[in-house]
Order: C-alpha cells, then structure tokens, then sequence
C-alpha cells in the first residue's frame, strides 16, 4: 500500500490526479458558497443583476423596434 501512495505522490501522472481533485474540490467548496442559492451569496448582488439585466433587456427591445420602424419607412 505504502509503494502505491509513494508512487501516487512521486510520478508524473500522480501529481496530475492529486492536482485535478484538490482542484475539484475547491471549485466543489466555491460553488456551494458562492454560487446558485449558495450560503455565502449576497442577495443585494442578485437584485442588482436583476435589474441591470432588465434594462439591458428594456434597450434592446427599444433599439429593435427603431430600427424595425426605420425598415418600414425605407421601403415606402
């Protein structure tokens, strides 16, 4: 057993393995903490988002309607 963690910690491909899960396993921590309905998320931040996503949405839905309205009178 000992020559198989030896050889886990000490090869090229072990360092490789013991890398992708300690790294997993920080995104794993980060993301029950901070990500959706995380314990750690400030709602201030989503209420934000919210918002600034809706008046993105407002001035897309404005600029798509000018620029239909500006088709409409080219053609005429």
């Amino acid at each position: 057993m000992s020559d198989i963690l030896e050889s886990l910690f000490t090869g090229t491909f072990g360092g490789v393995i013991i890398m992708t899960l300690v790294s997993a396993a920080v995104i794993f921590f980060l993301r029950v903490l901070y990500g959706p309905r995380g314990v750690l998320r400030d709602p201030k931040w989503d209420e934000s988002n919210r918002r600034i996503r809706r008046q993105e949405a407002e001035e897309r839905e404005r600029r798509l309607k000018e620029w239909q309205e500006r088709g409409e009178r080219d053609e005429h």
